[in-house]
């Protein structure tokens, strides 16, 4: 006996659910699909695209494509989440965003966050880790994360956007390439600037820019350079340094010992205090803040230092004479810049936020609860998240203190009888 072929239910079928569904005063919603598109030779989704800019100049300029997002909701997959946002000199900064920052009114976001990659220059990653750590802060709908993505050549950029060489965008060089030259952190001013459109996000007030390892380099550098807090009126600005290699000094003092605070000597280490471990000999983007003025918002910025108790390795790390004057390792460097600027400058406003059993690692660093209440945690705030959670002020000038930061740092374990954890190094 022959089995009946089943049928598949076609249009008209469809068209009865419909009419049956109205009747009852339901309305279907019909699954939201990306299309389909050829890239390089391989098949990915991708959102429908639409042009910010029109082709101009000589021989045109390809335009730049914005996620114009899904029916609702923010855009939370890398893949389908790219975009190019039109820079100040011409050419395009690839990037990923939750939200399209060239198109339509998101009422219901209230604060915006940077996030800078690493060396690996893995923006996608960076991107995803930093949702996951708002989805997990109940802060999802109200968070706008953008993550450029600073390329280098080997990244094979198109021709309209600018590339850096592999240490150059993290010093906030100029770019090179077709595109016209621009400094890393004019690019990264390019971002925030977009966060900052009323005709985009009207109730957006708190900015954050964070970064982890070399991305964490460029956070606590862009903090001192950039001249955008300062021509923000009615924002809260905050800047998360998590994991960097090395940081930049505002004075030629390191701690060379437990509370011997004194700068090196001058044969031993000549360059220790030049760009971007110090304010001698700036790049041109820096040069036109000046090392003073460079210095006076360094200290007055807030930022928080987020490091992993377990960040006690060398694997990347920055070995010159002037990052080893900084510390042995990252833990180490972190903690001490603190203590200096305690040791130099009262007034400062960085603050400490480590996160136990965690070492060189991106998405635990972030993620954890130390991390999202750094990202996400502002006084007086409905965030999901506690204000100030295991928050370390180190402003406190305690012998005690420094000596007991200093001999910790050291230590695989912090001293508290537990196998420290496998080795994580994530950048």
């Amino acid at each position: 006996m022959t089995r009946p072929r089943a049928v598949r239910p076609g249009r008209a079928t469809s068209v009865v659910v419909d009419v049956v569904l109205a009747a009852a005063g339901v309305r279907r919603r019909r699954a939201w699909r990306p299309r389909r598109v050829r890239a390089s030779g391989r098949r990915r989704h991708a959102w429908p695209a639409f042009a910010l800019v029109a082709a101009c100049g000589d021989g045109g300029t390809a335009p730049s494509v914005e996620p114009p997002g899904p029916p609702s909701g923010p855009c939370t997959v890398a893949a389908r989440c790219r975009a190019r946002l039109p820079l100040p000199r011409g050419g395009f900064l690839p990037h990923y965003s939750t939200h399209p920052l060239g198109e339509g009114a998101h009422a219901a976001v209230v604060q915006g966050t940077v996030v800078v990659h690493g060396t690996d220059r893995n923006a996608d990653d960076y991107f995803e880790r930093v949702v996951e750590a708002a989805r997990l802060a109940a802060l999802l709908e109200s968070t706008v994360v953008a993550a450029p993505h600073f390329q280098t050549q080997d990244d094979g950029p198109r021709f309209d956007e600018p590339h850096w060489t592999s240490s150059g965008w993290k010093r906030g060089d100029p770019s090179q390439g077709s595109a016209p030259a621009l400094s890393s952190y004019a690019a990264l001013d390019a971002v925030v600037l977009r966060l900052t459109d009323k005709s985009r996000f009207p109730n957006l007030s708190r900015l954050v820019v964070t970064g982890h390892s070399a991305g964490g380099q460029v956070a606590h550098r862009y903090a001192a350079g950039s001249a955008l807090e300062d021509a923000l009126s009615g924002y809260a600005v905050r800047y998360v340094v998590a994991n960097p290699s090395t940081y930049l000094y505002p004075t030629p003092v390191r701690e060379l010992s437990p509370e011997n605070f004194r700068a090196p000597p001058a044969p031993s280490c000549p360059d220790y205090d030049a760009w971007h471990y110090g304010l001698q000999n700036l790049n041109p983007y820096m040069r036109r803040t000046g090392a003073e003025l460079a210095r006076r918002r360094l200290l007055r910025r807030h930022v928080v230092v987020l490091l992993g108790e377990e960040d006690t390795g060398t694997a990347s790390l920055d070995q010159s004479c002037g990052a080893a004057v900084q510390g042995a390792n990252r833990l180490q460097r972190g903690l001490a810049l603190v203590r200096v600027l305690s040791h130099e400058f009262a007034g400062h406003v960085h603050e400490v936020a480590t996160v136990p059993d965690v070492g060189h690692s991106s998405s635990a660093m972030y993620q954890s609860a130390q991390g999202r209440a750094a990202l996400f945690a502002w006084p007086g705030a409905t965030s999901g998240e506690p204000t100030g959670n295991r928050t370390q002020d180190l402003r406190i000038k305690s012998p005690l203190l420094y000596q007991l930061s200093y001999r910790l740092a050291g230590n695989i374990t912090w001293g508290r009888g537990r196998p420290a954890p496998a080795p994580v190094h994530e950048h």
